[in-house]
C-alpha cells in the first residue's frame, strides 16, 4: 500500500531494491521511518530465461538484414524471443505480485560493465588549485588514464578524502550503449529509476549498513559470487576501497562440473546452493558431490587469490580480517571452510537480514533463510538508500 501525503511529510519513505542477474531479478522493499529506522516489508524473486541477459547485456535480435532475410527471420522469431522480450516478461510477472507505486523510490543494480568482466573502478589523486573546478578536474584526469579514455564509457565519481589541495576519488566507468539500453528497459516497464548501481556497489552498501561498529572497523572482503561472474570488493574501516571483478569463479563453474560428471542438472544445482544441502541430490552419495564440488572450489579460490594480490598491491592496502561471500554461492556447502583453511582468512558469509528489523507478516516469523538472505543481499543494500 503507497505511503500517504501525511506519512511523507513526517519522512516517512518507501525504497524498493531491484538487483537484476544472469538467473534472477531479486526484490526488497524497505521501510524507512521518521527515526531513521528501516523494516524490510517485502521481499521476492522471480527467474531470469536463461539466455536473456549475456555479460550483462540484454541480448536484442540483430537488424539490418535485407528485406527478404528480415522476413525469413521475422517467422523463425516469432516463435523464439529474444531476450529482451523474455526478460520483459519475467519482471512484469514481478510486478503483477509487487506493484510499484510512484511514491515509492526504485533503485535498480544491473551488470552494465566497461569491461567483460564488470565495471572498471580505480582510485585517483588530483590537486585541485585554489576556486578549482574540482569535478571538472578530476573526470578529465581519470578520461585521460587507459581503460578510462575509452569514449563509450560513462564515467562517474566520488570524493573520499580531502587534503589542502589534494583530493582523491574513486572512480567508476560502465559502457555508455549498455547503461542506456537498461535504462530504456526499464522506462519501457514504466519504472521510474531514483538510481541505478551495480549489484557488488549494493552488497558493499548492505554490508556497511548492517555491520556492527567492531565489525565496520576491520579491513574485509566481500565476494559476490553470481551465476556467471565474480565481484571482490575491499572495504577499509568502514569505507569502499576497491573492486574487481574477475573473469571466472562463477556458479557455472561448479554447475559445469556437476553436469559433466554426475548428470546433476542447473535447477539441481541451485537447489543445492540456495538450500545449502547436499542430500537434496538423488542417487550420489553427500560425498561424492561434495568431491566434484571441491573441484569447482579451486578455480573459485584461485580467483578470489588474484583478486586479493590486487589489493594488496595498492599503497593503501591493510592486511585482510575476513573475507565475507555474498551472491547466489554464499551458501554453497563446504566452500566457506574451504576458503578459510586454503587462504588462512576468517570467511563468512555476508547474511544482513540477521541485522536488520523484517516485517514478519510478509516475510514470516522465522524470516529469511541464509541461502535466501546472501541472495537478497543486494538488494536489500539498494533498499537501504534513503532518497
Amino acid at each position: 500500500m503507497a505511503l500517504g501525503l501525511i506519512a511523507r511529510i513526517r519522512g516517512e519513505r518507501e525504497t524498493v531494491g531491484l538487483d537484476v542477474g544472469h538467473y534472477s531479478i531479486k526484490y526488497v522493499k524497505v521501510f524507512h521511518n521518521s527515526r531513521g529506522g528501516k523494516v524490510v516489508v517485502d521481499a521476492d524473486v522471480e527467474p531470469v530465461p536463461d539466455g536473456a541477459i549475456i555479460n550483462g547485456e540484454i541480448q536484442r535480435r540483430e537488424s539490418g538484414d535485407s528485406p527478404v532475410a528480415a522476413a525469413t527471420k521475422d517467422k523463425a522469431d516469432k516463435k523464439q524471443k529474444d531476450g529482451y522480450e523474455l526478460l520483459s516478461e519475467a519482471m512484469a510477472k514481478l510486478l503483477v505480485r509487487h506493484p510499484i507505486d510512484d511514491s515509492v523510490d526504485v533503485v535498480a543494480s544491473v551488470n552494465c560493465g566497461a569491461g567483460a568482466g564488470g565495471v572498471l573502478v580505480d582510485r585517483l589523486s588530483v590537486k585541485i588549485p585554489k576556486n578549482g573546478n574540482e569535478a571538472a578536474i578530476i573526470l578529465q584526469t581519470a578520461q585521460s588514464r587507459p581503460p578510462f579514455d575509452d569514449q563509450d564509457n560513462v564515467v562517474d565519481y566520488d570524493v573520499f578524502s580531502r587534503d589542502a589541495e589534494e583530493v582523491r576519488a574513486n572512480i567508476v566507468a560502465a559502457k555508455n550503449n549498455v547503461l542506456d539500453s537498461w535504462a530504456q528497459f526499464f522506462a519501457m516497464k514504466r519504472i521510474r529509476l531514483s538510481a541505478m548501481d551495480v549489484d557488488i556497489f549494493g552488497l558493499v552498501n548492505s554490508y556497511t549498513a548492517t555491520a556492527s561498529p567492531e565489525d565496520v572497523q576491520q579491513t574485509v572482503a566481500i565476494v559476490s559470487i553470481g551465476e556467471k561472474k565474480m565481484s571482490i570488493a575491499f572495504v577499509l574501516a568502514g569505507q569502499f576501497h576497491s573492486m574487481r571483478a574477475m573473469t571466472g569463479g562463477s556458479l557455472d563453474v561448479l554447475e559445469a562440473k556437476l553436469n559433466d560428471q554426475l548428470g546433476i542438472d542447473a535447477a539441481k544445482c541451485h537447489e543445492i546452493f540456495e538450500k545449502g544441502d547436499l542430500s537434496v541430490v538423488d542417487g550420489f552419495s553427500e560425498a561424492e558431490v561434495e568431491n566434484v564440488m571441491k573441484q569447482g572450489f579451486e578455480d573459485l579460490v584461485s580467483q578470489i587469490e588474484f583478486g586479493i594480490r590486487y589489493f594488496s598491491s595498492s599503497e593503501d592496502a591493510q592486511p585482510l580480517n575476513k573475507i565475507l561471500l555474498g551472491g547466489g554461492g554464499a551458501s554453497i556447502p563446504g566452500l566457506k571452510a574451504y576458503i578459510a583453511e586454503r587462504l588462512e582468512i576468517e570467511t563468512d558469509t555476508v547474511n544482513p537480514f540477521r541485522y536488520v528489523e523484517c516485517d514478519a507478516n510478509a516475510l514470516g516469523k522465522d524470516g529469511i533463510s541464509l541461502g535466501l538472505s546472501n541472495i537478497y543481499a543486494p538488494a536489500l543494500g539498494l533498499a537501504m538508500r534513503k532518497f
